[in-house]
C-alpha cells in the first residue's frame, strides 16, 4: 500500500490511495465518541521522575514550548514539503512542530546509507518488521528506542488501546515483549482493499456474465480481444500486491508468498498447484490475453490502458474503480468499471486466497530515534493519534470544515460530499484527515463514494477463505532474522525471475520443477524452519 499524507506525499497517494473507507475500527463505530468537545484534551500519564509532569498534574495538549521534531516515512519524497490543513491542525492541537524529511524504503540502499550517516529523524515511520535482523536488532544497534517504558510514562492513549485490545497488543510487540513502534492498525473492513477490476459495459454488450471462474475469465478476455479490439485484454501493474498475477493464483489454492495451513508455514511457490497456475498464465500470455508489456508497467501506464480501450481488466485497489469511472464520464460515458470476485476453478466454490492484510502488517509504524533530544514530545505527538479526539480528527477531519456533529454523530459537509471543484470526497479528505498509513487505529469514515461500484468493491473481494491462512506478524529472533534476511535476498529475486520467464514463454512449464529444486538449494527449507519456529512462538505469546 502506498503512502499518503503530509503535503508532499499526497500527490503519489492520490494515485494509489483511499485504500479503504474503513469500517468500524477498534475504537468502535457506534458514535459513542462523537460528542467529544474539541476543548477537552486532557489525558493522564505516568510521569518520568524529575520531569515537569512529575508534579502530579495531568498532561494537557497543546504541549508548551513548541518543540520541533523531524519525521520520515518509507515512502519516497514526492517534492517540496507543503503542509496541508491536517498537518496544520495537528500542530495546533498538539503544540508540536513537525519538519518532514521525505521517505526512504527499508529495502532501498539509501536506507543503509541513512543508518550509516547516523542522521536519523526523530520519528521514522517504516515497516520495522523488515529491518535486517528484526526490530530488536534495530534497538540493539542503537538506532531506535524500546518503547515499553516511555509508553508507561507518556502514552496513556496507546496504553489504553493495548489494554483494551489484547490481539493488537500481541501483534505489535516481539516475542520477548518489546514494543518497538507506534503502529498503524487496520480496521476489520480495511484489511481488504484490492482485487480484479473489469469493464462491465463490455461484458453486457457481449452477453457475458461477470466472470467467477478461470474458464469464464478466459472466455471474457478472449472476447475482449476478438470482439472489442483490446490489444491487452488483461493489463497488470508490475509486482502488484507482491505478485504480478495475484488476482488469479488463489483459484488454484496457492499464493506466491508465505501462509499457514493446518498450523504449518508454507511457501506457495513450492506447492504443485502453483505449477498449474503458471501454466494457465503462460497460456493466456501466449494467446495475447495478458498485456505483453506487463512485466515493466507502472501505475500510470495501466491507467491509460484501462481508460483508452486498450485493456478491459486489471488487478488494483478499489480507489481505481472510482478513478476509472470518473475518467469515463469525460471520455466514454458508457464505460463502467466494477469489482469482479476472486476466481475459482469450479463454479460455486469460495476462493482460498485473495488480497488480505493483517490488522497490523508493519507498514507506516513509527519508531523513535534512540538519541532524540525531544523524547516526550515525540511520544506525545504519536500518542495523540490514539486518543478519542485524535481518532476523530484522523478519520473525519476538522469539525466545522469537513464535518459537523448532528445527534452525536459526525456528518460530512458539502465541502466533502458536494465539492464545487468537482473533487470526489476521498480526494478532499486527503487534505483534511489521515484515515490510513498513519500511526493510529483505523475506524469507519462513513464516506460514500460517488459511484456505487466503488462502494460495493470490498464486499465483492472479501469473499475468500484467506483469513484462515494468513500468516501473522511474526518476529524471528535477532539471529534468525539475520539468517532469514540473507537467505531471502537470494530467493526473492530468483523466484520472481523464474516465474516471469515461465509466464512469458522464455522457459517451458517444465522449468517449474527446476525452480523448486533451485529454491531448495537456496535454502527455502531453512527459511520455512525459521518462520515455523517464529509462528509457534507468536501463537504462544
Amino acid at each position: 500500500m502506498e503512502a499518503r499524507n503530509f503535503g508532499f506525499w499526497r500527490k503519489s497517494w492520490i494515485a494509489a490511495a483511499a485504500i479503504a473507507l474503513f469500517a468500524s475500527g477498534c475504537f468502535g463505530g457506534n458514535g459513542a465518541e462523537g460528542n467529544l468537545s474539541t476543548n477537552s484534551r486532557t489525558e493522564t500519564a505516568v510521569p518520568e521522575p524529575g520531569s515537569p509532569a512529575a508534579s502530579g498534574e495531568p498532561f494537557e495538549y497543546p504541549m508548551q514550548g513548541a518543540p520541533e521534531l523531524t519525521l520520515m516515512t518509507e515512502f519516497p519524497d514526492m517534492g517540496t514539503p507543503n503542509a496541508g490543513p491536517i498537518d496544520e491542525e495537528y500542530e495546533k492541537r498538539t503544540g508540536i512542530v513537525i519538519r518532514y524529511l521525505g521517505g526512504v524504503p527499508m529495502q532501498d540502499n539509501k536506507f543503509k546509507y541513512l543508518l550509516a550517516s547516523g542522521n536519523l529523524p526523530d520519528i521514522f515511520m517504516n515497516n520495522w518488521l523488515q529491518f535486517p535482523g528484526g526490530p530488536e536488532k534495530a534497538i540493539e544497534q542503537g538506532y531506535i528506542l524500546p518503547l515499553n517504558d516511555v509508553i508507561d510514562r507518556y502514552a496513556p492513549n496507546f496504553k489504553r488501546v493495548l489494554e483494551e485490545n489484547p490481539e493488537i497488543d500481541k501483534m505489535v510487540k516481539t516475542d520477548s515483549g518489546i514494543y518497538y513502534a507506534f503502529p498503524f492498525i487496520r480496521s476489520e473492513e480495511g484489511k481488504v482493499y484490492g482485487g480484479p477490476i473489469i469493464r462491465k459495459d463490455w461484458l453486457d454488450e457481449l452477453g457475458l456474465p461477470v466472470p467467477t471462474t478461470i474458464d469464464e475469465w478466459y472466455a471474457a478476455l478472449k472476447a475482449f480481444k476478438e470482439k472489442k479490439g483490446a490489444t491487452a485484454p488483461l493489463t497488470l501493474r508490475t509486482l502488484f500486491m507482491g505478485d504480478r498475477t495475484a488476482g488469479f493464483a488463489g483459484a488454484f489454492g496457492v499464493m506466491g508468498n508465505f501462509y499457514v495451513e493446518d498450523g504449518k508455514v508454507k511457501y506457495g511457490y513450492l506447492e504443485p498447484e502453483y505449477r498449474e497456475y503458471l501454466a494457465t498464465m503462460s497460456k493466456w500470455y501466449k494467446e495475447g490475453l495478458i498485456d505483453k508489456d506487463f512485466a515493466v508497467l507502472d501505475l500510470e501506464s495501466v491507467d491509460k490502458k484501462m481508460t483508452s480501450g486498450t485493456s478491459g481488466a486489471t488487478v488494483g485497489w478499489f480507489s481505481y474503480i472510482e478513478k476509472y469511472n470518473l475518467a469515463a464520464q469525460n471520455n466514454d460515458p458508457v464505460a463502467r468499471y466494477i469489482a469482479a470476485p476472486y476466481p475459482t476453478l469450479r463454479e460455486g466454490e469460495i476462493p482460498k486466497f485473495g488480497q488480505l492484510d493483517n490488522a497490523y502488517a508493519g507498514t507506516s509504524s513509527a519508531a523513535i530515534k534512540a538519541t532524540t533530544k525531544n523524547l516526550e514530545a515525540a511520544v506525545r505527538w504519536l500518542d495523540y493519534g490514539y486518543s478519542k479526539e485524535g481518532s476523530l480528527l484522523n478519520t473525519f477531519g476538522i469539525e466545522g470544515v469537513t464535518y459537523t456533529m448532528e445527534n452525536g454523530q459526525p456528518v460530512y459537509t458539502d465541502l466533502v460530499v458536494a465539492n464545487k471543484g468537482g473533487l470526489s470526497g476521498d480526494l478532499v479528505m486527503l487534505q483534511y484527515a489521515h484515515q490510513t498509513n498513519f500511526p493510529m487505529i483505523q475506524r469507519d469514515s462513513q464516506l460514500e463514494w460517488k459511484f456505487k461500484e466503488t462502494n460495493q468493491a470490498v464486499e465483492v473481494w472479501r469473499k475468500t477463505k484467506h483469513e484462515d491462512y494468513l500468516l501473522p506478524p511474526i518476529t524471528p529472533t535477532t539471529e534468525e532474522a539475520g539468517e532469514l534476511s540473507a537467505l531471502m535476498d537470494g530467493i526473492g529475486e530468483y523466484v520472481m525471475d523464474a516465474e516471469l520467464r515461465i509466464i512469458l514463454g522464455v522457459d517451458a512449464i517444465d522449468a517449474y520443477d527446476d525452480m523448486v529444486k533451485q529454491l531448495k538449494r537456496l535454502g527455502i527449507d531453512r527459511i520455512l524452519e525459521i518462520k515455523q519456529a517464529a509462528y509457534e512462538r507468536y501463537v504462544n505469546r
